[in-house]
This record gives structure tokens, C-alpha cells and sequence, in this order.
């Protein structure tokens, strides 16, 4: 066998950068897409439509990610999708690991022949390696879903941002987050409630829009 029992259980895990994929375990990643979002919206505004009034302001954008509805629900439900993709290659691993076992056992107890023995870990090798696709293929499955799911947020935040902006006027909108932050600043100017508030009461509305158009 090209995998003992306890190296087979050992490879069996998606990673933990998709097992905790949530917004609590793993908000530093998850952040990142979204902060690229707030960084580039001074410069995705419509800058010929705004007349700036030359004042700069920052968004803590871990904050909006912890609390963004939309950002809150995708990620859980990425974190759903690994946690069950998780639990089916387990499952799969110890169905195998069982088989092996018992195969072992039969082997080493003399009770069964040398070419019955070639023909049982022939058709093990080919489980395993069928568990390892399965396991390959997920990973690249929750790695694209992961990129798509930072995609729609960071698209979000930045669409509402140049919305926030056109009537605010912000010469500047500055992201920080982690130890990224901003040393020393008015508190006047940290407009991530603003900010926050005005993406749940949109995310709110659109809910509320497609539970509608769901009922008719």
C-alpha cells in the first residue's frame, strides 16, 4: 500500500484555510478583498460628477466585515459548504481505513491466499487514490468558491462606497485594518458605522426585495 492507516488519516483534511473559513476564525483573510475595495474607491468614483471638499476619512474595514450582513452571510455559508465537504471526506477516509484494517488483520492471520491478497490492495490503492481526487477536488472547489464569495463582497462594499461618496464628497476614503491602522486621527473622522450602517440597511432592503419577488 502506498498509504499506512495513519498516514491515510493525516492527508485527509481540506486545510484549515477552508474548515475555518468563517468570519470569526479567519478575518484577517477574509478582510483582505474587501480593504483592496475601500482603498480603490477614491479612484473607481466618478471624479468628474463630485466637487471634493478636501477632507480625508477612514473605514476600519475588519469592523465592516464583522458586521456586514452580506459579508457575514456568504462567508457562513462557504464555512457550511467546507464543514460538509470536510465531513464527507472523513467519512470516506474511515470507510477505507476499515477496509484496510481488515485486510491486515485477514493478511497477517494467514486467511488469504498471496494472489487473493494482490487483488484486495489492488482495489484498496484504487479507493484511496479515489478518496485523495476526491479531496483535490474540493479543495480547488472551495479555493474558487472562496475567491468568488470575496469578489461579490469587495463588489458590494465598492459600489456603495462611490454611492456613499457622491453624496458625502470625501477627498479621500482610507482603509485600515489589523496593525495597518491609522496611528492618530479625529474620531470624526472614522465613518465606519456610516459606512456600515448604510451597507446593512441596502443589504436589508435587497433581502426584503427578493423575499417579496419570491411570494408573488
Amino acid at each position: 500500500m502506498t498509504l499506512n492507516i495513519v498516514s491515510l488519516a493525516a492527508a485527509l483534511t481540506l486545510g484549515s484555510v477552508f474548515v475555518g473559513c468563517g468570519t470569526s476564525s479567519n478575518k484577517g483573510d477574509s478582510t483582505t478583498g474587501a480593504a483592496n475595495a475601500a482603498d480603490s474607491a477614491q479612484t473607481t468614483a466618478t471624479t468628474d460628477a463630485i466637487e471634493y471638499n478636501g477632507k480625508i476619512v477612514y473605514v476600519q474595514i475588519d469592523s465592516v466585515m464583522s458586521g456586514y450582513g452580506l459579508a457575514k452571510d456568504l462567508l457562513d455559508a462557504l464555512a457550511e459548504k467546507s464543514k460538509k465537504a470536510q465531513n464527507e471526506l472523513t467519512a470516506k477516509g474511515r470507510s477505507l481505513e476499515r477496509e484496510m484494517r481488515d485486510y491486515q488483520e485477514k493478511a497477517q492471520k494467514g486467511l488469504i491466499t498471496r494472489f487473493q491478497a494482490q487483488d484486495i490492495e489492488a482495489g484498496l490503492q484504487k479507493k484511496q487514490q479515489a478518496v485523495m481526487d476526491y479531496r483535490d477536488r474540493k479543495m480547488q472547489e472551495l479555493a474558487e468558491e472562496e475567491a468568488v464569495t470575496m469578489n461579490r463582497i469587495s463588489e458590494a462594499i465598492m459600489q456603495y462606497v462611490r454611492k456613499y461618496n457622491a453624496e458625502k464628497k470625501y477627498s479621500m476614503i482610507i482603509s485600515t485594518q489589523g496593525g495597518n491602522t491609522v496611528l492618530l486621527a479625529d474620531p470624526s473622522l472614522n465613518i465606519t458605522d456610516d459606512l456600515l450602517k448604510g451597507l446593512n440597511d441596502e443589504y436589508r432592503l435587497q433581502l426584503d426585495t427578493m423575499k417579496q419577488a419570491a411570494t408573488k
